[in-house]
């Protein structure tokens, strides 16, 4: 049995979300759609984008609003790093990956 190394709890939470490589002129947004998502990082299902261990995104999740927690919705945004990129089994022509990230500084929200 394999012993949970992660420092912080992950929660099953569905957003919409646009990764941009850092550092690069005329990158594509890409598009994805988190599986979990902790204080430390999340894990998208994206199309494309070819991405490869330690490189540096910028990050946007958009938050729907939720009655008692965020009444109008809004958008989460930081700075993630590519800890690992895994093409999903699915289907031999899907290029859908699953990507963990791992944030770089804490999300900051926009509302």
């Amino acid at each position: 049995m394999q012993n949970d190394r992660r420092v912080h709890k992950r929660f099953p939470l569905k957003l919409s979300i646009f990764c941009q490589k850092v550092g690069l002129s005329g990158n594509k947004l890409i598009p994805g759609r988190t599986v979990n998502v902790s204080p430390g990082g999340l894990l998208v299902e994206m199309k494309g984008g070819n991405l490869i261990n330690g490189e540096l995104l910028s990050v946007e999740m958009s938050v729907p609003p939720t009655e008692g927690l965020l009444d109008f919705g809004g958008s989460f945004s930081s700075y993630a790093r590519v800890v690992r990129s895994d093409n999903h089994q699915d289907s031999e022509e899907s290029s859908e990956k699953v990507v963990a990230l791992e944030f770089c500084d804490s999300p900051k929200l926009r509302i």
